[in-house]
């Protein structure tokens, strides 16, 4: 039964049609005033190319450092990524990067090309390896393989072709080392000769045998493998360079066929402790050696150094390699680089059975390290390798896709110093950028501007009326 009482209440809680009209229309209006503001904001955020990067670790930023070089470039970075189609070629990952420095300045220009359909591409760039990216920076270029392409890696690369100073490799010949510029497919260093040249090295001949003194301009000093021994001379003049701060990368080999080409390298690692055991290393863990063959040993696990940064867990090979012995002396700084299996041994003296003996040592061994000692106001660096096979052509690519290449040019930047050029901070993997065709930005702009708050208008509309209805 409905009391006047009741009526009264009821009315004054549901209000008159007047009212209800006026707040219905007040609610439409909000509603659509909202909405045109979600869309203002949508429409002027789409044309901003300011981000906020609200990672804990900045993960889709640059660092400080990347971004002061990246705004120093004063002329066009051309930046040409040789990618070959398919699965885990690093192509999205190496864009995205490239993206971020494009952000920073103007003269980052990017493309891309199939090694496969542009072959004028790899051969006026020396590609030897697919999904490698190229930097031209003033008729000056950089290779940047997959294995070498994070941020550091591109940051140190501006840095490089941004620099005037070019390093100079004085390539040891004139007793029996391997000529730089032979190009035989097997024992050849012409592929060392073309990696110099791709990053910017310079080199020139330097003929140890009448050498007394190490030339000025010699920013690195290659002896690889003499075979026969070293005057007195040039052996004074190296450790008189190496005294001031020189840098030095030094191979041989076992079995040599003049002993006293072993001494005389020797006596020029004697400051530092080290030297070469002139026994022939036999892996004998199989899953460490190449195929069929104990006297070729590979490595997958590196010691941490700027060399080996980017390339753990990809396996290299060293060729009829002998061990590097002995201990350094107080102040350097000694990373062992490749090492074998302890089931490793060496064969001191030639012969035709290499399987094991008693009187072979046992390993593990150290087949390359690296050695750093003060000097004044600097600091001497040596790279000492138990094979001089370890860059030869075989071991480098068209010939073989292995980890090679990277330990050879990160052996000569090393030695320049350019590891110091830019230190980042780690960063973990960044989820990359996603990419929305033309049809999904438009349906997700349909669901978030039009669909989404239609659905709140409609079940605004669907309370009214149920209002009105059972008023």
């Amino acid at each position: 039964m409905t009391t006047p009482r009741n009526r009264r209440l009821r009315r004054n809680f549901v209000g008159s049609p007047g009212r209800r009209i006026r707040a219905a229309s007040f609610s439409a209006a909000v509603i659509a005033v909202v909405l045109a503001l979600l869309v203002a904001a949508n429409v002027l955020a789409s044309k901003s190319v300011l981000s906020w990067d609200l990672t804990r670790a900045g993960n889709n930023t640059l660092a400080p450092q990347s971004v002061l070089v990246a705004k120093r470039l004063t002329s066009d970075l051309e930046v040409v990524g040789l990618f070959h189609p398919g699965v885990g070629n690093g192509q999205p990952e190496a864009e995205a990067l490239v993206a971020l420095y494009e952000a920073q300045s103007p003269h980052v220009k990017y493309r891309t090309a199939d090694p496969d359909r542009d072959p004028v591409d790899v051969k006026r760039y020396g590609i030897t390896q697919v999904n490698t990216i190229v930097l031209v920076y003033k008729d000056k270029t950089e290779l940047l393989l997959q294995s070498s392409q994070t941020e550091s890696d591109f940051t140190s690369a501006l840095i490089n072709l941004e620099s005037d100073r070019v390093p100079m490799v004085c390539w040891g010949v004139g007793d029996g080392e391997r000529d730089l510029l032979d190009s035989n497919q097997s024992t050849g260093y012409s592929g060392v000769a073309a990696l110099l040249e791709k990053n910017n090295f310079a080199h020139q001949e330097l003929l140890l045998a009448s050498t007394t003194v190490i030339p000025t301009e010699c920013d690195e000093l290659v002896i690889l493998d003499p075979t026969r021994a070293l005057p007195a001379a040039t052996v004074k003049a190296v450790e008189d360079y190496l005294a001031a701060g020189g840098r030095m990368l030094i191979a041989a080999e076992p079995w040599a066929q003049d002993p006293k080409a072993t001494e005389s390298v020797n006596t020029v690692l004697q400051p530092f402790g080290l030297g070469f055991s002139g026994a022939l290393v036999v892996e004998g863990d199989t899953s460490r050696s190449a195929a069929q063959d104990p006297t070729i040993p590979a490595v997958v696990d590196y010691g941490q150094s700027p060399i080996t940064g980017d390339i753990q867990r990809i396996v290299s090979f060293f060729p009829r390699t002998t061990a590097i012995t002995g201990t350094p002396v107080a102040g350097a700084k000694v990373v062992r680089i490749a090492t074998t299996s302890t089931s490793a041994y060496a064969i001191a003296e030639i012969r035709t059975d290499l399987s094991r003996k008693g009187g072979d040592s046992a390993g593990p061994f150290t087949m390359m390290e690296t050695a750093e000692l003060p000097a004044g106001a600097g600091k001497t660096r040596i790279v000492i390798v138990g094979t001089q096979a370890f860059a030869e052509n075989r071991t480098l690519p068209p010939n073989n896709s292995d980890a090679n290449l990277e330990l050879a040019l990160g052996s000569f930047q090393w030695l320049a110093g350019q590891d110091a050029l830019i230190a980042l901070p780690p960063k973990p993997d960044r989820a990359l950028p996603l990419t929305l065709t033309q049809d999904q930005q438009s349906t997700i702009i349909f669901i978030t501007a039009v669909l989404m708050p239609g659905l709140i208008v409609l079940a605004g509309v669907v309370v009214w009326w149920r209002r009105r209805v059972f008023a």
